[in-house]
Parts: C-alpha cells; sequence; structure tokens
C-alpha cells in the first residue's frame, strides 16, 4: 500500500503539479497535431526535398513528442487517482477509461500508422514519386483527423468528468 499524505496543502500541491503536468502533456501532443494539420495540407507543393524532409520529421514526432506526451500523460492520469490522498476519482469512471482507451488508441497510431506511413512518403519523394506521397499524405491527413476528434473528445471527457 503506498503511502498517504495527510497535509490538505499538501495534497492540492500534489494534485494541481500532477494536473498541470497532465494538461501539459495533453497540449504538446494536441498542439504537435495542430502542427500537423497546418503544414501536411501544402506541404506537396514544396520541393521534394522539403517534403520529405517534413514527413522524416513527422515520423520522429512519434518518437520524440507524441510517445512522450502519451506516457505522460497515462502515468499522471494514474498518480492522480492513485496518489492523491482522498481522491475522488476512480479508474472505474468512464473518463478515466476514455482516457485509458485514447493513449492506446493515439499512441499505437502513432508508432504503428503514422511514423512508418510518414516514412514511406519521404521514400516516396526521395525517389520522385509525388502521386505516391500525395496518396500517404491523404492517410496520413485522415488518420491525423481522427486522432484530432478522438483528441477533443478525450478533453470534453476529462473536463466534463463523465461518468463521475
Amino acid at each position: 500500500m503506498a503511502p498517504t499524505i495527510r497535509d490538505a496543502a499538501t495534497v492540492d500541491r500534489m494534485r494541481d503539479t500532477l494536473l498541470i503536468i497532465h494538461i501539459l502533456a495533453a497540449a504538446s501532443w494536441f498542439g504537435t497535431n495542430m502542427v500537423q494539420v497546418a503544414i501536411n495540407p501544402g506541404i506537396h507543393k514544396r520541393d521534394a526535398a522539403i517534403a520529405s524532409h517534413w514527413h522524416t520529421t513527422t515520423a520522429r514526432l512519434a518518437r520524440v513528442v507524441y510517445m512522450p506526451a502519451s506516457m505522460v500523460s497515462l502515468v499522471t492520469g494514474i498518480l492522480l487517482i492513485v496518489a492523491v490522498d482522498d481522491s475522488p476519482y476512480e479508474f472505474s469512471h468512464m473518463f478515466v477509461s476514455i482516457g485509458f482507451v485514447m493513449i492506446i488508441v493515439g499512441s499505437g497510431m502513432g508508432m504503428a500508422f503514422f511514423a512508418p506511413t510518414a516514412r514511406k512518403a519521404a521514400a516516396a519523394y526521395d525517389n520522385g514519386d509525388t502521386q505516391g506521397a500525395a496518396q500517404l499524405e491523404k492517410k496520413i491527413a485522415m488518420g491525423g483527423m481522427l486522432d484530432t476528434v478522438l483528441m477533443v473528445l478525450t478533453v470534453a471527457a476529462m473536463v466534463g468528468k463523465w461518468g463521475v
């Protein structure tokens, strides 16, 4: 059994710190999605080397932004339930379950779909296959829209504390 903290001010600081980190991790994930939405639609109009570099960077974002953000969100979310003394939230609450599903789906999409598809788009540009790259970019855009919609729904569930 984890030690509990009884001092109300300490509990409040701990909860607030965890919540701030949790929100910043989600904001990093969402912000990176917004960068993707802003840049991806017009990248094919650029030089092939620039487009290739962008897609290589996109693949790297899965590893250096999306996965760390999802893991920090997961850990801080769990700690908000188990480490904060007298937390009113439980793993059985619907908004917590939605958060878990988003972590699984979002990080899975990042590693299994976005990163490899972005690498394929970069390779297509490198090989002069602009049509192939355009098709891959459409897939990336659709996946990005899905990820962003799921993220907005997850944030709505968290803020609304659905199921509490």
